[in-house]
């Protein structure tokens, strides 16, 4: 008998395993982290860490969902959050500052908009039952419960 031949008597082989790598399941290429770890980290650093959390989870979101968030909006977030810390600390033209903070706000309250948009798309890839991120929730408590919702949602679909 040669090598190529198969032998008859051995039992089939199968892989009867499914292949788990997160194409149809997108939301468990996000990491568990928990909501409270963000808080507390936002807490200590004064803010800083929602903005890297922001930035993070939006750029990893724009590389999974079809609903793409603009890089121009990530980056003028971050340019005006910087620009109003600097002037904050500074404390020069307090009217310049006030406007700079508002815009700021409106920016990022855009972009975490955008980003619910992102994540209940990624969120319901995957699901069995649809799952809708509340826009109070979203306005309050934005980055803390954005966490919340990817640890629940990785954890039903693993």
């Amino acid at each position: 008998m040669s090598d190529n031949t198969a032998n008859v008597y051995e039992a089939p082989e199968a892989n009867l395993t499914q292949n788990n790598d997160g194409s149809n399941k997108p939301i468990l290429n996000f990491d568990r982290f928990s909501a409270w770890g963000v808080f507390f980290l936002a807490v200590i650093t004064l803010g800083i860490y929602s903005v890297y959390w922001l930035v993070n989870r939006t750029n990893k979101a724009n590389s999974l969902a079809k609903n793409q968030i603009a890089q121009g909006l990530i980056y003028g977030y971050v340019a005006l959050y910087v620009v109003n810390l600097v002037l904050s600390i500074a404390g020069i033209v307090p009217e310049l500052g006030f406007i700079v903070s508002l815009a700021s706000f409106v920016v990022g309250i855009i972009l975490v908009f955008s980003l619910r948009t992102s994540l209940t798309e990624l969120i319901n890839e995957g699901s069995a039952e649809p799952v809708k991120l509340n826009g109070i929730l979203t306005f309050f408590f934005n980055f803390i419960y954005f966490q919340y919702k990817i640890n629940e949602a990785i954890d039903r679909q693993q």
